[in-house]
């Protein structure tokens, strides 16, 4: 359950650190008070995605803290299979948005991703939004929430369908994609067989095209290169006197005369003939490249064309040649496809209806188990309904099975219900009255949160349209769900309110300037002032006393719960 609740800088509150009792928190206030804050700094704490305009005028991030403790086996499994350190089952999750957008998640402590955060905190807290009870009205939606009171059974069942689902999915695309016409398919064949041929003709290499250009810059050059080097082997060891090598060779002649008189000439002389050495190296070299230059035009030409063909390849099928030979394969295997239509077809025709007489099978089971689940929701929430002053309400849900598969199987769920004694029953869409979706809507969410795990339930202005009778049995339903349950709910009704184990008050004040939202705890008198305030605004001796009537009426309600 949620303990702690650290909120800064989010809207118009500064900062508020709050301890939540195990039971039934209620919050009441002033009509734009900044009752909707709360439940937002909690959506933006478990990673529901906001913009930085939340973060509070004039501060350069917004900062929410939860922390639950007696958190349950699935968190803490969550936990263990993230390698995240925990003590006496506790968590904490934390958020940070700063002015430039960035985002920080933390969960006890460590960087997370809001994806994990989204995933342990669906295992923790349970939000039912004041706009919920219009998810209620679309039939799309009721098929997955019915399901989501089903046994752990029915849930791996529904799952096993799901991933025959994908996969018989998958191939029905493809058979939808490979069902082109003939015309198209030979046109499709012809081009690629082209592309194909044209690039094996050319009998590409890796790299090249790097050889050929440096290939063309000598041949293209080598009338200049010929001379400038025949002159530089001239000057090194040509026949003339004055060749460097033989000078060289002259001057460690006259110091190897002189060599052994001192290690310093002996060290000349050594220097001399390895320069000597080096020069007789490189004058072989060099007459071995002049002797290897093929100076042809024929071979230029030759070249040129070479790389000119590799240009048009490059303009058609890449920017190199890998990129050319990368699409050669891309293109052979699409006509390898082409070539197998047929016996592709077979087989995935055959895996299709493999893939159908499970997904039958799968799905008939599905239906057979809705029945029994929808059968046993519709007494629970048929007694929820009653409790709520809706004596004569029946809820219903249609189960029709259809000739095609959908994810959920092979039914089509609608939820129905007949709120007067007599009448027909109708589709949730019809109901005229908003206390009466919001009255159903807790009647289904009573039975779905009392067979569940997560420890923590918020429910955001649960009491829109209701009053009088029907708004006490909405507080009693939610103190019995506390019971089991820790409960967060804002209410503007003091028939709800009364019924808060712990009751905050949430205010809008000015200071130094600036607006900002603050909670506090009420205490005995305060809460009754708070009550005179919901029943009509002034607070009187008879209003009190009414108020103090109405505390001991649910005190009374709630020890019989125990």
């Amino acid at each position: 359950m949620l303990v702690n609740l650290h909120v800064k800088n989010i809207a118009l509150i500064q900062e508020v650190k709050l301890e939540l009792h195990n039971n039934l928190n209620l919050f009441t206030g002033e009509t734009g008070a900044g009752k909707s804050m709360l439940i937002d700094s909690i959506q933006f704490a478990i990673g529901n995605r906001t913009s930085k305009n939340i973060i509070r005028k004039g501060e350069q991030s917004a900062y929410v803290c939860l922390t639950f403790k007696n958190i349950n086996e699935n968190v803490i499994s969550f936990l263990q299979d993230n390698n995240i350190i925990y003590e006496n089952a506790e968590i904490s999750i934390e958020r940070t948005l700063f002015i430039t957008g960035r985002t920080v998640f933390k969960i006890n402590g460590v960087g997370a991703t809001r994806q994990s955060v989204k995933e342990v905190s669906s295992l923790l807290i349970d939000i039912h939004g004041q706009h919920e009870p219009q998810s209620l009205l679309e039939a799309s939606k009721h098929c997955a929430l019915l399901d989501s009171f089903g046994t752990q059974k029915f849930l791996e069942l529904k799952n096993e369908y799901q991933q025959i689902y994908k996969q018989w999915y998958s191939v029905k695309q493809q058979l939808e994609n490979n069902d082109i016409d003939d015309r198209k398919r030979l046109q499709l064949k012809d081009m690629l067989s082209f592309q194909i041929n044209e690039i094996e003709s050319c009998d590409l290499k890796p790299n090249e095209e790097d050889e050929l250009k440096s290939q063309y810059e000598v041949l293209a050059h080598a009338e200049k290169i010929l001379i400038q080097c025949q002159k530089a082997y001239n000057c090194i060891d040509g026949n003339e006197e004055a060749g460097v090598t033989t000078l060289v060779g002259r001057a460690s002649q006259n110091i190897q005369d002189v060599s052994h008189i001192s290690s310093e000439l002996l060290e000349l002389y050594n220097q001399l003939t390895s320069i000597e050495a080096m020069l007789q190296d490189v004058s072989y070299d060099l007459r071995r490249y002049v002797d290897n230059i093929e100076y042809s035009p024929e071979k230029l030409t030759e070249v040129q064309e070479r790389l000119d063909i590799i240009y048009k390849l490059k303009q058609k099928y890449g920017n190199s040649i890998e990129e050319i030979l990368d699409y050669q394969q891309i293109c052979q295997k699409e006509l390898d496809e082409l070539l197998s239509h047929e016996t592709n077809k077979e087989e995935l025709e055959k895996s299709l209806f493999e893939f159908e007489k499970k997904l039958t099978k799968l799905g008939d089971e599905l239906t057979s188990q809705r029945q029994g689940i929808a059968n046993n929701i519709e007494k629970s929430i048929d007694l929820h309904l009653h409790d709520l002053q809706m004596p004569y309400a029946h809820f219903k849900v249609q189960i029709i099975s259809v000739d095609y598969f959908s994810k959920n199987g092979k039914d089509e769920v609608e939820f129905l219900i007949q709120t007067n004694l007599g009448e027909d029953f109708h589709p949730l869409s019809k109901i005229a009255s908003g206390g009466e979706i919001s009255r159903v809507m807790l009647a289904i969410k009573t039975v779905l949160v009392l067979g569940d795990t997560i420890g923590t339930v918020i429910f955001d202005e649960i009491d829109t349209g209701i009053s009088g009778v029907a708004a006490q049995k909405v507080g009693e339903k939610l103190a019995t769900i506390a019971q089991k349950r820790q409960v967060i709910c804002i209410t503007h009704l003091p028939q709800i309110a009364v019924m808060a184990d712990a009751h905050y008050l949430i205010e809008k004040n000015v200071i130094e300037n600036y607006t900002q939202t603050s909670l506090k705890l009420l205490m005995s008198l305060q809460i009754e002032q708070e009550l005179c305030r919901l029943m009509g605004g002034i607070v009187t001796k008879n209003t009190l006393e009414s108020a103090k009537e109405l505390k001991d009426l649910a005190s009374l309600f709630k020890q019989n719960l125990v």
